[in-house]
């Protein structure tokens, strides 16, 4: 996921030089540098500083952080995976969150996906790790979007590994049917009246309906 193969050869061939200019400055061999440029190997960490100055910019820049960070690549990110989870390919959308997550090492949201990738697999191992990314997920501080997605998941999960218990304790976590998305659009699209609303409010307060 880092664009510094593409970076050393836009700044490269800026500043006019060739891959034998860039090697003998740095004292590597030109084909390291086109192994580098190809996104085969990465520089070692101790030659960033050198090629930074060397092409007048940052470390971040070089490696493409700027690109990193950007919202636009998560999307990117999500949409691939769901195409491949659409087409029944989980084992590529597994992949590719693998991959995102070396980028992304505490992205919340990426764990989750992972998981649910993963539990398509009828490989013990497979669905124990995906236990595992979703009890970590749980355990972190996860958008409440995320939150909720990841303990429905889990419940089938749990199922799936034959740990019935298990599931049924999550799911008794999971949102009343009163307080879920569709339940509250749709009364919001209704024309309710101040004790309509009042009355929806205390039975989401008492947790029971009145």
């Amino acid at each position: 996921m880092l664009f510094i193969a593409e970076n050393l050869k836009i700044h490269r061939k800026g500043m006019g030089l060739t891959q034998e200019d860039v090697a003998l400055m740095l004292c590597v061999t030109p084909q390291s540098v086109s192994k580098w440029e190809r996104g085969d190997t990465y520089p070692d960490i101790t030659l960033l500083p050198a090629l930074a100055n060397l092409f007048k910019t940052s470390i971040d820049t070089l490696i493409g952080m700027d690109k990193i960070n950007d919202a636009e690549a998560r999307t990117a990110i999500y949409k691939t995976e769901h195409d491949f989870l659409r087409s029944g390919d989980h084992k590529r959308a597994a992949a590719l969150l693998e991959e995102s997550l070396k980028t992304f090492p505490n992205d919340e949201s990426l764990m989750s996906e992972l998981a649910l990738a993963i539990s398509f697999d009828s490989d013990p191992d497979k669905l124990k790790r995906s236990v595992t990314l979703c009890e970590r997920v749980l355990s972190g501080n996860p958008s409440e979007k995320v939150r909720h997605t990841t303990r429905a998941a889990l419940c089938f999960i749990y199922l799936k590994t034959g740990d019935k218990k298990k599931a049924i304790t999550v799911a008794q976590n999971l949102p009343h049917m009163r307080e879920s998305r569709e339940t509250i659009l749709t009364q919001l699209n209704n024309e309710l009246t101040q004790t309509e609303i009042d009355d929806y409010l205390k039975t989401i307060a008492l947790g029971e309906d009145v």
